[in-house]
């Protein structure tokens, strides 16, 4: 494989969802990016992938720009997803805090409430 990340990757939906949480985790941290919940910062990033894509590919319509917004959303939120099960959750249930893994058993922690 000598390239990582083509033009062709990135018309794939796992392209543009790994792209788009690559990004995100990159650039999340630059102090005026960081004032914006990085939800929204994921949702502009794919969005202006998508852009691109379609743009460079040669496939970009006009007609086509409320599917670019509507189809940044499940991307975007799929590139959360990915965030969250990298860090996991925490919750909190009748005093008891559980830190949940995806894919491993529950850890629960005890606090006094």
């Amino acid at each position: 494989m000598n390239e990582f990340l083509t033009w062709e990757v990135l018309l794939t939906f796992t392209g543009l969802v790994t792209t788009t949480y690559m990004v995100t985790e990159f650039t999340k941290e630059i102090p005026l990016i960081k004032k914006l919940p990085t939800k929204y910062w994921s949702y502009i990033i794919a969005l202006i992938l998508l852009f691109a894509v379609n743009l460079v590919t040669g496939s970009f319509k006009y007609e086509d720009i409320v599917l670019y917004l509507l189809n940044a959303i499940p991307v975007s939120l799929s590139a959360n997803g990915l965030n969250n099960f990298n860090n996991g959750k925490k919750k909190e249930e009748a005093g008891v805090q559980i830190e949940e893994g995806i894919g491993d058993d529950s850890e629960i922690i005890e606090e006094d409430v």
